[in-house]
């Protein structure tokens, strides 16, 4: 009986190793059965990255548990180490987050036994996230010259000498080109080793850092660096938390010269500060993302002069987030403050804006005649949220027809977010309605449904196959605690408005089926039809030239 051969493409590496990576790890173990070609590179895809440590220290040595501690059933010899060095070498990226399991102890022996200086010789990625100064020490064993993206938590409060830190950080991996460090106390604390970090790390190109961690004497600082072209930071526990007094005032200092390749820039400031930044000599001007947060109250004056700014300055500018996150006090509708589309009109100016997001915890007064000049003139949209999820949430002056320019003028739109009234009485349109072509997300915030059927079956018109509608509300997730504590009133009245969204996004996917079904009928109808009349016209003209070509004699 003959054996089937694989067939040859099978054999060449590139293509083998393109479809194994489509496979999970289970499966790549078997391949790894298969023969050596298959077993070389199967195995560096399992190996590849490193999730699970115990799994790649049980490598060199059988484990045994031990309460809460797990160690090795002796000391690793020499041929341990030959043995472990086959999977080592194929390390890239090892992630370790510190929990209830302790492996101090395989990680000693390790340390103490190793016949290489380097344990993963070719890792490139390290993140190490701890909670004690001992788990901390033993990141060390993992780092080395050759790693060039390091996501780690900062040292614990408590630990006096925090410095020793961050020069092991540039003493062991002065090549890095990320870093992402997770912090929980204030920037202020640590803001003098931050310093040195960064100017000890020539080529990293990437900082990612809690919020209120860009400083003025951290900006200046990067803002020398030749290499930096993102910095960022993220909101939530996961990062950390600084203060926001460290961010009151912000005047970086730039010299000529300053951020020469820097694209993507996140800061939280005050408006002024921001604009008086971007007007400055030497400031960021070429950067084509900023996202601006800020917890201080501001006037719409204020919002429209930091837009004319960009629209001057930064004529590059395809992202735009801007979150004004003040909500401190009753709240209560202050018409004189609520954002305007003449607060908004300057970033139409800007040429490569595709994405723009604004954030208040007011209603954007805008009519459906200006949404109509907004979606008009901005056929490049890709993204825009319109403060969707304001906390004053009874001023409306839009409804289900604000969605109907962007899906007629913007066909590049893949997400959608605005604060809506989608009551039963304003959503039967005047007109046929054209659907979305790209949209993806529609997001509704705050808005309010009151007869879930009918407006799920409005939606159905215009959102295509796919369309997930986004419900709920960010403003909880925000660093600043008076975003954390918002009244129970306001709480209440949410988790309110939640209960007939959920109807609708579980009625659209269904409706939205229909609706193409529908179509698909109606098109073969029409072309069964068309078909008919083809035919129809075809045997008329045959009769009529039958008649025309008779020949009658008398």
């Amino acid at each position: 009986m003959s054996v089937m051969q694989p067939h040859r493409v099978l054999f060449i590496p590139e293509l083998l190793q393109n479809i194994l990576s489509f496979m999970d790890r289970a499966d790549n173990v078997f391949n790894a059965c298969v023969c050596k070609q298959w077993s070389e590179i199967a195995l560096d895809l399992i190996w590849r990255e490193v999730n699970d440590l115990p799994r790649l220290l049980g490598l060199l040595r059988p484990c045994q548990r031990r309460g809460a501690s797990t160690d090795f059933d002796g000391q690793p010899d020499s041929r341990d180490w030959a043995r472990f060095q086959k999977y080592a070498d194929r390390v890239r990226t090892l992630r370790y987050q510190q929990g209830i399991e302790d492996y101090s102890s395989m990680l000693d022996d390790m340390a103490r036994t190793r016949t290489k200086l380097e344990m993963l010789p070719n890792l490139h990625t390290l993140e190490w996230l701890f909670e004690d100064i001992y788990s901390m020490e033993r990141a060390t064993l993992f780092m080395h010259q050759r790693v060039r993206h390091l996501v780690i938590s900062a040292p614990p409060l408590q630990l006096p000498t925090k410095s020793s830190f961050f020069v092991d950080i540039y003493a062991r991996m002065p090549h890095l080109h990320t870093i992402d460090l997770r912090v929980p106390y204030a920037a202020s604390v640590i803001e003098a080793d931050i310093l040195e970090l960064l100017r000890s790390l020539p080529h990293l190109k990437k900082v990612i850092f809690p919020e209120f961690y860009f400083t003025s004497n951290i900006l200046s600082e990067l803002s020398r660096m030749k290499h930096i072209n993102i910095v960022q930071f993220e909101h939530g526990p996961e990062q950390g938390l600084g203060e926001e007094k460290d961010v009151v005032s912000f005047a970086p200092v730039l010299e000529q010269g300053a951020f020469p390749v820097l694209w993507d820039l996140a800061i939280t400031a005050r408006l002024g500060d921001v604009t008086r930044f971007m007007n400055a000599d030497f400031a960021p001007i070429n950067i084509t993302s900023l996202y601006l947060s800020t917890y201080i109250e501001h006037e719409p004056e204020q919002v429209h002069a930091f837009l004319v700014t960009l629209s001057q300055k930064c004529r590059l500018l395809s992202q735009l987030y801007i979150k004004l996150l003040h909500v401190r006090g009753h709240l209560m509708l202050i018409p004189a403050k609520q954002i305007t589309f003449d607060t908004l009109r300057p970033v139409l100016s800007l040429p490569n804006l595709t994405t723009f997001e604004v954030m208040h915890k007011y209603p954007v007064n805008i009519t459906l005649e200006e949404i109509e000049e907004l979606a008009s003139r901005w056929p490049s949209l890709e993204s825009l949220a319109l403060n969707e999820e304001p906390l004053v949430m009874f001023d409306f002056t839009l409804d289900l027809r604000a969605l109907v320019p962007f899906a007629r003028h913007c066909p590049k739109l893949r997400r959608l977010a605005l604060f809506m009234d989608a009551t039963t009485a304003k959503i039967h349109p005047t007109q046929e309605l054209k659907p979305f072509t790209a949209l993806s997300i529609l997001s509704v915030g705050t808005s309010q449904a009151h007869d879930s059927d009918a407006v799920a079956a409005f939606l159905s018109h215009l959102c295509p196959a796919g369309c997930e509608l986004e419900i709920g509300i960010t403003w909880t997730a925000y660093g600043s605690r008076s975003c954390r504590e918002l009244e129970n009133g306001v709480l209440l009245e949410i988790n309110r408005r939640f209960t007939p969204w959920e109807i609708v996004k579980d009625l659209l996917p269904v409706l939205i089926q229909l609706r193409r079904e529908e179509r698909e009928k109606s098109k073969a109808l029409q072309e069964e039809v068309e078909d008919l009349r083809t035919r129809n016209r075809l045997l008329m003209d045959k009769v009529n030239i039958k008649a025309d070509d008779s020949c009658i004699i008398v």
